[in-house]
């Protein structure tokens, strides 16, 4: 079997890493396509599959064409505001979040025609039916086509598909239009409750769960009969695994004190223009501190930075906190994920907002806890995928509203005498629900290779009145592009409008400011330390000065009592002198007179 698998970049490639080596290893032919690299490391990850399959082949795809420039600019222009406008369905209300950051990237004046003509709800679907059948009269991208022409595939597989502005719409359309079997497998939690609408529904549908099924079917329209429940294979590599070093060792490798439980903090990949998470953690570990509860008082911390933000760590300062360390590299390798897993596996609670490392928490049966802060509802309450840790197998994310609360819960979790397993019923759910001891590679590979048992189907191609329809919108098109430019065709990553510049150089103000604070806090700190040593040194200098000042009084008193004694002691051998020389001179005396006496 040969597979052409589409990845956005190596990140996506890491999430299938087991179902490609999985592939290879049954004799299958893969040839990746990947339009861009990460800087968090993945390469590694890809190198090491190279070099051990050599069944598996990749190369860059660019997500840019030459000769349908215009077209291809026009459908990722059409396919953004359409996903800003799905937004505004009633399921998205408690996210508006989601809404402003589709709206960041749809040019200012579609965004202020969805809010006035198109306001109303058959209004806005109307517009949508409409965007639909432009994007359907657009041509596919030659390049790509000729690309799968010449790799001939049985399955194009196409991940993640749904980010927003994404290329890979066009590559499932000329798949589709080359009459090539189709699967979009999805690539996380969040996906398809997130991100991009699915328009041109492909052959199968690949989900983790059935709670991802339903937002197939339900948010994106897709067949109930072409979506496959396959679990996470992402996640099979935590199962069963077991830690390479000792307890003691872990913490002594990652500066911990191993003689007393540690919770581990994960940080989130949060929205853009979030608070910093960093500052939010320096809080609740002076919580913890403070705590009526001693256990947490001095608990160690383990704090694991997301990759994708580590620059906002470069301005704290943890050296005021005891037993604190921050450590943890995006896990690509086999030193790094033994570097997460033990990190789970040793720690006695997990703590954070809103991140997918809950999940690998809850595989390895740790409590997991949450605090619902004010200034992050936007990435917990106000996204779909937060609420399935809620709810899905009786949840398992424990939630608190206030730090007193989360000390309560956490202190009951560090106690494990008192450890009441709740992961159990969502990990089968959510993440192996074909069984627990099912591994879920082997049934997204079993799935792969039953779609070649379906026909073929037929090359797809747009109907003429379809035609139609895009060479008289052409010249309305043209106009606009000669008169707007980039504002109407932008690129894939940036605003260009005013607004939009405005609050990233307000952002950036704000980021230089709290840097600017940190390090003014941390030279006062210094300064303060400084100060602190000086005068303590200050006062063991003045301390031994005086030490020696009553050493030296107290030599002086004993050598003037020693001199007063010698000179008592010299007082006292010549008065004894004195005294027998008197006795001496009088016994002479006596006896002298004595002899001259008269006789008788």
């Amino acid at each position: 079997m040969r597979i052409f698998l589409s990845v956005q970049h190596l990140g996506s490639f890491l999430v299938y890493e087991p179902v490609i080596r999985g592939l290879a290893a049954r004799g299958h032919h893969i040839h990746l396509a990947v339009s861009r690299t990460e800087s968090l490391g993945w390469e590694k990850t890809l190198d090491a599959v190279l070099a051990d399959h050599p069944l598996i082949s990749w190369t860059r795809l660019s997500p840019s064409p030459t000769t349908s420039a215009f077209w291809f600019e026009l459908a990722r222009t059409i396919r953004l505001w359409a996903d800003y406008l799905r937004y505004f369905d009633a399921s998205y209300d408690a996210a508006p979040k989601l809404r402003s950051r589709a709206e960041e990237r749809v040019p200012p004046m579609l965004v202020r025609l969805s809010r006035g003509m198109f306001s109303g709800a058959p209004r806005r679907r109307r517009l949508l039916t409409v965007l639909r059948t432009i994007e359907r009269a657009l041509p596919t991208v030659s390049e790509i086509r000729q690309q799968l022409r010449e790799y001939g595939p049985d399955i194009v597989l196409i991940t993640p598909l749904v980010y927003l502005g994404s290329w890979q719409f066009e590559i499932l359309r000329a798949a589709k239009a080359e009459g090539f079997r189709t699967v979009f497998s999805v690539g996380s939690w969040d996906h398809l409750s997130s991100k991009a609408l699915i328009r041109d529904v492909p052959l199968r549908v690949f989900v983790w769960n059935e709670t991802q099924k339903d937002e197939a079917v339900r948010l994106h329209g897709v067949p109930a009969d072409q979506v496959v429940v396959t679990g996470a294979q992402c996640y099979d590599q935590w199962f069963g695994r077991v830690p390479v070093r000792t307890r003691e060792q872990f913490c002594q490798h990652v500066g911990l004190p191993s003689d007393r439980p540690f919770v581990l903090y994960v940080c989130s990949a949060l929205f853009w223009g979030s608070p910093v998470e960093a500052e939010f953690v320096c809080r609740w570990m002076r919580s913890l501190r403070e705590s009526e509860f001693p256990e947490l008082r001095t608990a160690a911390i383990l704090i694991r930075p997301h990759p994708a933000r580590m620059e906002e760590w470069k301005a704290i300062d943890l050296s005021r906190f005891e037993h604190v360390a921050l450590y943890g590299a995006n896990p690509t390798d086999a030193a790094s994920k033994e570097d997460y897993f033990e990190s789970l596996h040793y720690s006695s609670a997990v703590v954070g907002l809103n991140t997918s490392a809950f999940l690998e928490a809850a595989i390895v049966d740790r409590p997991v806890h949450t605090i619902l802060a004010p200034e992050f509802s936007d990435n917990q309450q106000g996204t779909l995928h937060f609420h399935y840790l809620l709810k899905v197998g009786g949840g398992m994310l424990r939630t608190s509203t206030s730090f007193a609360e989360h000390h309560a819960q956490l202190a009951t979790s560090l106690d494990s005498s008192r450890h009441v397993s709740i992961n159990q019923q969502f990990v089968r759910e959510f993440i192996r629900p074909h069984g627990l001891e099912r591994p879920a590679t082997p049934v997204l590979c079993d799935a792969l290779e039953a779609i070649t048992a379906l026909p073929r189907p037929s090359p797809e191609r747009i109907p003429w009145h379809l035609v139609l329809v895009r060479w008289a919108t052409y010249p309305v098109f043209l106009v606009l592009w000669r008169v707007y430019g980039a504002e109407l065709f932008r690129d894939d990553w940036r605003r260009t409008d005013r607004e939009h510049q405005e609050r990233l150089e307000a952002h950036e103000r704000e980021r230089q400011a709290r840097e600017r604070a940190a390090e003014d806090t941390k030279r006062d700190r210094e300064r303060r330390r400084a100060d602190k040593v000086a005068a303590r040194e200050s006062a063991v200098s003045a301390a031994e000065a005086q030490r020696q000042k009553v050493q030296a009084q107290k030599a002086r008193r004993r050598e003037a009592k020693s001199r007063e004694k010698a000179a008592r002691d010299r007082q006292r051998r010549r008065a004894d002198l004195r005294a027998r020389l008197v006795h001496r001179a009088k016994g002479l005396l006596g006896s002298r007179h004595g002899g001259d006496g008269p006789q008788t």
